[in-house]
């Protein structure tokens, strides 16, 4: 693991005090996280879920995508997910693949951490 994908790690970690952050080295120099107990809003059922992600090895200067949900979340209303979620399977989880990439990704300004809060916040809003 790079020194800059450790760091990430632990902004991550400090961001979330409280929440569990599990992490896995993907034998390329990046590692697989996962951040558990994470609110999704009374909008879907469970209200609460992990959201699991790939740093790579390029990271700082690649962006963080994509994130994945458990998979047995539902919406509350009943309605089907909408654009850019799809079902599939991450690190043999039965996952919702949310599709958010930052077309503009800066390493200077973003990080995993502020792309794990952009993508959680634009999931909250559907």
């Amino acid at each position: 693991m790079t020194p800059e994908i450790a760091a990430a790690v632990e902004e991550i970690r400090a961001g979330l005090p409280g929440h569990g952050v599990e992490c896995s080295e993907d034998g390329q120099g990046g590692v697989y996280v996962i951040v558990r107990d994470l609110d999704i809003g009374e909008k879907y059922v469970p209200t609460r879920t992990w959201c699991g992600f790939q740093i790579t090895f390029q990271y700082p200067r690649a962006d963080v995508y994509p994130h994945f949900l458990d998979g047995k979340i539902v919406r509350a209303d009943g309605k089907v997910h909408g654009a850019g979620i799809g079902a599939g399977t991450w690190q043999n989880l039965s996952v919702l693949q949310l599709s958010r990439r930052s077309n503009r990704w800066d390493a200077e300004v973003d990080t995993a951490a502020t792309k794990l809060a952009k993508v959680l916040d634009w999931f909250r809003g559907l």
